[in-house]
């Protein structure tokens, strides 16, 4: 009889012990939907609410969705792990003591992954760049593919991915925020009127903004801002434009080559390279 009432009490207890631990499942997995869904509606809220242009507010809704979505993944996860291994009748406390110590320890040599941490917070929360954008920090420029609170994942335009931890980025430069201002620098030379100049880029921005073409990459502009500089068998003249970020190399390159047709059609010698260059 004492056999088979142990094997029953034994039952009884795996029985239970199933139960809680398919709870503790359950319950993981539900809080992990109900983070899911409140990170959602709060990348709603930021696309439908905040400041800047639709494709910045995506940006910026992507970028904080995937960073909160990774840190509550991890702490639902480890969470759940402890109240499974308590469950299971292992005492945790000594575990948890020495991984206090040790983390102590760790702290003290890890001073450099906390700063990247603080810097990839303020970085996401003053919404500096995001994924999608074309920055220049570290010494490097290219696309964001990536911005976790570690570092920060950018593909430059040789296809390279370099991985910057956020606290070695001290200025950031966003290439795509908001609207850009190609310069372009026309040199020519010092023999030519400047008046027949003048006037003859003036003539060629007005078709520039007027062709349907040309005209859909400007927000503004272009306009000629006139003589720049005099130096040794050459003159510069500016032209400048607002347009998209996007449309910033695209519009340079537009001006730059309308300009070079125009001048050479009026019999105007430009002198040396053009040169072009964004503020």
């Amino acid at each position: 009889m004492l056999p088979a009432r142990a094997a029953e009490v034994g039952a009884a207890d795996v029985i239970v012990l199933s139960i809680r631990l398919g709870v503790i499942v359950l319950g993981t997995i539900l809080v992990l939907r109900v983070a899911g869904a409140l990170v959602s509606r709060l990348e709603r809220t930021i696309r439908e609410r905040s400041v800047g242009e639709e494709a910045a507010r995506e940006k910026r809704a992507r970028t904080i969705g995937g960073v909160l979505r990774g840190g509550a993944r991890s702490l639902v996860f480890v969470v759940g792990a402890l109240m499974a291994v308590r469950e299971l009748g292992l005492d945790i406390t000594p575990a948890l003591a020495a991984a206090g110590g040790f983390g102590v320890a760790a702290g003290l040599g890890a001073q450099s992954l906390v700063r990247d941490w603080i810097s990839g917070f303020f970085i996401i929360h003053d919404d500096q760049y995001g994924v999608g954008d074309t920055v220049r920090v570290a010494g490097v420029a290219g696309t964001i593919e990536q911005l976790t609170l570690r570092h920060t994942e950018l593909r430059d335009g040789d296809g390279s991915l370099h991985f910057i931890p956020n606290g070695e980025i001290k200025i950031v430069t966003n290439l795509t925020k908001s609207w850009a201002a190609p310069l372009i620098r026309i040199p020519v030379s010092a023999g030519e009127d400047p008046e027949r100049v003048l006037r003859a880029l003036n003539e060629m921005v007005s078709a520039f903004r007027a062709d349907a073409a040309t005209g859909a990459l400007l927000v503004d502009g272009p306009t000629v801002l006139g003589i720049d500089d005099v130096s040794a068998g050459q003159y510069t003249v500016l032209i400048q434009a607002r347009t998209r970020p996007e449309n910033r190399h695209p519009a340079t390159r537009a001006l730059r080559l309308a300009a070079i047709r125009r001048l050479r059609a009026e019999g105007i010698a430009l002198h040396g390279t053009l040169a072009g260059e964004t503020t």
